[in-house]
């Protein structure tokens, strides 16, 4: 066991990057599968002698741009910023703060000082997304 607390006390910073990674390549695999499913169902069209309507082959043409589309259209609603993402960040950052604080607090890997400085970090940040949840949303409006 020590040998792992040794471990994640010298390499914990590569859980962000690698977080990064696996949520960029599952990001990637559902644009891939939405992708398909719009050519399967063109397929079909072709197959039945049916013209597809044209807001199908335009969609195939929009999907790299289904994620800014997606955050206007979030803001639009008001579930963007200062909406229920922005409570989720401040919850999770604030969380991973009050986790690193612990571990820091109770010596559990070791070395305190560089959990206190996570905890710091992630504090900072669970105050920021705070922030521009509160003021964000009357700087657009």
């Amino acid at each position: 066991m020590e040998m792992f607390g040794d471990l994640f006390s010298r390499f914990w910073w590569l859980l962000f990057p690698l977080g990064f990674f696996v949520i960029a390549g599952w990001n990637s695999y559902m644009s891939y599968k939405r992708t398909q499913v719009k050519v399967e169902l063109l397929k079909t069209y072709a197959q039945s002698g049916n013209t597809p309507p044209p807001e199908l082959i335009a969609a195939l043409d929009k999907d790299s741009d289904n994620a800014k589309e997606f955050l206007d259209d979030q803001s639009r609603h008001g579930s963007g910023h200062g909406g229920g993402s922005t409570a989720f960040l401040v919850i999770l950052f604030s969380g991973l703060a009050g986790v690193f604080t612990y571990v820091g607090y109770t010596g559990w890997l070791g070395d305190t000082t560089s959990m206190y400085f996570v905890a710091m970090i992630l504090a900072v940040l669970a105050v920021a997304f705070l922030f521009g949840g509160l003021f964000g949303r009357k700087r657009r409006g």
